[in-house]
């Protein structure tokens, strides 16, 4: 038996890329829905560019340029719920600050070869 087709969901997309550490292409994936979104889900999707953002910033080698990114992008995420979009921010957002923290020790030299372990997202379920 054949499964009916799934809709493709772009923010889903996205995530599937940050999952593959695919930094930047997540960040355009993401970037398009937030151009068209008009809603409540605007300033969270904008934080997760900037997540995205940041670690393309780290994996070029931006350790001042990631921190600050992740920083922004974390603090726009944290106005919503702990389950949004069906994401666990709450659980993402707390990857993302130990990463941000790890990275402003890498940037001020305390930690300078301090490896990091980039966040996953749970996928939301197809619809």
């Amino acid at each position: 038996m054949t499964e009916p087709p799934t809709r493709f969901d772009p923010i889903v997309e996205g995530l599937r890329l940050f999952n593959e550490r695919h930094f930047f292409e997540a960040h355009e994936v993401l970037e398009d829905v937030w151009h068209r979104e008009r809603g409540e889900p605007r300033l969270f999707l904008q934080g997760l560019i900037q997540v995205c953002a940041g670690f393309h910033h780290f994996q070029s080698g931006n350790a001042r340029g990631a921190a600050e990114l992740l920083q922004r992008g974390s603090d726009k995420m944290r106005k919503y719920p702990e389950q949004y979009l069906g994401i666990d921010s709450a659980g993402l957002l707390a990857r993302v600050d130990a990463c941000r923290q790890r990275i402003e020790r890498i940037r001020d030299g305390v930690e300078p070869n301090a490896p990091i372990d980039f966040p996953t997202v749970q996928l939301p379920e197809p619809t």
